[in-house]
């Protein structure tokens, strides 16, 4: 979706089903409303800044969402489709504002997104002991991108909400998404991916490739380790659950498609114990996660 696009959406709101609203519509109405407002002030104050030559005031379009928001959750508590979610919408408004104002003064108009932040949230000394991060510059302290943030599509899969690709969950329960699959480079494409994309296709999707080398590092989270990815793609993984049920990585390797050019034989993967990208044999078995789609 574009940017002008989400913002004309996000400003005037989704004409829903005829009727009378349920209170789980409400609530998501009064969501959109308070979208709408930041978004209406934030062109404004762009539009004030350009006009006058000097830094935009943001300050109150801030304050209004926050307080709309809060109050929308508050009155329709506990019937609202999505709970805690201000802060992630509220950045989601400032990039696609942000990307807006950039094309009408002549960059080209982009996606709404953010490069991915790592996760990370605790500094550390040389010493390696956790110390205060206020004023260190550390990644912790500046978390520089777009907060991780992650939804489960109920059917198997889940959305990264920033680059819009769509993962496959695995699983533990002996099936083609079980996270104890091992597979040979070349197998990883002619056995998983063949086997996703088989008639009806996994999740109704029959376009699931293996993911490039950026693509799979972008799902690492530099806050956790073993595995160091975030809940979304970890969660509840005890034995014979489905991807319906439950999220499982392995802290282990996994495949990416892109080769590694210095020696072709090898092909590039991500420790998912650690968070860090490595090359390794085409020959070697490792584990896979489809993904499709993103922006």
């Amino acid at each position: 979706m574009g940017a002008a696009l989400v913002v004309a959406v996000l400003a005037f709101g989704w004409a829903g089903t005829a009727g009378a609203a349920t209170r789980s519509e409400k609530c998501e109405a009064a969501k959109l409303k308070a979208s709408g407002i930041k978004t209406a002030c934030l062109l404004k104050a762009e539009a004030k800044a350009v006009k006058k030559g000097r830094p935009r005031n943001i300050s109150k379009c801030e304050s209004r969402f926050e307080a709309a928001f809060a109050k929308a959750e508050k009155r329709y508590d506990p019937d609202c489709p999505t709970v805690e979610d201000a802060d992630a919408v509220e950045e989601r408004l400032d990039t696609c504002a942000a990307d807006v104002a950039a094309a009408l003064s002549g960059s080209p108009l982009s996606d709404c997104q953010q490069f991915p932040a790592t996760g990370q949230t605790t500094c550390w000394n040389r010493a390696g002991d956790s110390i205060d991060c206020a004023g260190t510059g550390q990644d912790g302290d500046i978390r520089a991108g777009a907060a991780l943030s992650y939804t489960d599509n109920d059917d198997g899969t889940i959305t990264d909400n920033n680059t819009g690709l769509m993962w496959e969950k695995l699983s533990d329960d002996g099936g083609i998404h079980d996270k104890d699959n091992t597979y040979t480079w070349d197998n990883a494409f002619a056995q998983h991916i063949a086997g996703l994309n088989s008639e009806p296709c996994f999740a109704g999707h029959c376009d699931w490739r293996l993911p490039n080398i950026k693509e799979l590092q972008s799902i690492v989270n530099y806050q956790n380790v073993s595995p160091s990815v975030s809940p979304a793609f970890n969660t509840n993984c005890v034995g014979n659950v489905t991807v319906l049920d439950g999220s499982c990585t392995r802290a282990s390797f996994y495949w990416s498609s892109t080769s590694y050019a210095s020696f072709p034989a090898d092909a590039w993967d991500v420790n998912f114990e650690f968070g860090f990208v490595v090359n390794d044999g085409k020959g070697v078995g490792e584990f896979v996660r489809a993904v499709r789609g993103g922006r």
